[in-house]
């Protein structure tokens, strides 16, 4: 099980914050360095708190580090044109010399919506957008010339150049939950990600967690894909300086890894983030 850390830039982080948690944890060996996509943190914008934007915040990291793969959990589908947002990520690949990881969904954050002038749509019509949005980037990034009449988008002799640097295009991943959802990865993603799913925010159980990834799986193999899907989930979490909270955090860890997860995020406070991701790299070297 491959392990990363994810940030959402509406905590308030300046860039030289990120792009020193992002170089701490390229040194000691994380697979990869993930960021939300919000525009104002709380349900209504806390004005005396930064966000900075997701997709301009992979860019420059893509140019402040080296090894360390980069990625959006998950770009709102409907944030930017899906033509516009196939040439960010395309050239974001190419700045980080292909480390991107495309990640995607249907958007939930109603507040930032009103906020900026964005359509709420119902749920089934976000899900036909972010469908709309995976078919204009996959096109654009691997035709000379791409076009499409979606439901909600659509493109016309479009062109994507440069290309990604990732061939056929940066892994795809699609997050959120339902069927529909899951219905999207399976056509469109490599991957797919559970996101939050425990009651009132806690993590998923060892049980929980293999059900929520065989559930993915069948919908999965009922639309007869004919390649695993890689599956990831991201958890709040802290390495407590007591051996105790560790012992609790690191056979989690196990047992999500004995379940079938690929890739877990962790989402480390703030204060204590540096020192959270030093300790995560003392855990994979012992295990090493």
């Amino acid at each position: 099980m491959k392990l990363a850390v994810i940030f959402s830039p509406a905590a308030g982080h300046a860039y030289a914050e990120l792009r020193d948690f992002a170089r701490e944890a390229e040194r000691v060996g994380v697979e990869s360095f993930w960021v939300s996509d919000h525009f104002f943190g709380g349900p209504v914008g806390v004005p005396d708190r930064d966000c900075l934007e997701a997709w301009t915040l992979l860019a420059a990291l893509a140019r402040d580090t080296t090894r360390i793969r980069l990625g959006v959990l998950v770009t709102a589908a409907q944030y930017r044109n899906p033509a516009l947002l196939a040439k960010i990520v395309a050239g974001v690949d190419q700045m980080s010399a292909g480390r991107v990881e495309f990640g995607i969904g249907a958007g939930w954050k109603v507040e930032e919506y009103r906020a900026y002038g964005y359509e709420f749509s119902a749920a089934g019509a976000r899900v036909e957008q972010l469908k709309d949005t995976l078919e204009i980037c996959r096109r654009l990034w691997t035709s000379d010339r791409a076009t499409y009449h979606g439901k909600h988008y659509r493109i016309e002799d479009a062109v994507c150049a440069p290309k990604p640097a990732q061939r056929p295009h940066p892994p795809i991943w699609v997050g959120g939950s339902g069927p529909r959802v899951m219905r999207l990865a399976a056509r469109y993603a490599d991957g797919f990600d559970l996101g939050r799913r425990g009651p009132a925010g806690a993590p998923l159980s060892a049980d929980e967690m293999a059900a929520a990834l065989a559930e993915v799986r069948k919908v999965c193999d009922d639309a007869n894909r004919e390649r695993p899907i890689a599956l990831s989930h991201w958890v709040g979490a802290e390495f407590g300086a007591d051996g105790e909270s560790q012992r609790l955090l690191f056979e989690r860890m196990r047992a999500y890894a004995r379940a079938g997860l690929d890739r877990l995020l962790l989402a480390f406070p703030r204060d204590h983030a540096g020192e959270m991701i030093r300790r995560l790299g003392t855990h994979m070297n012992s295990q090493a």
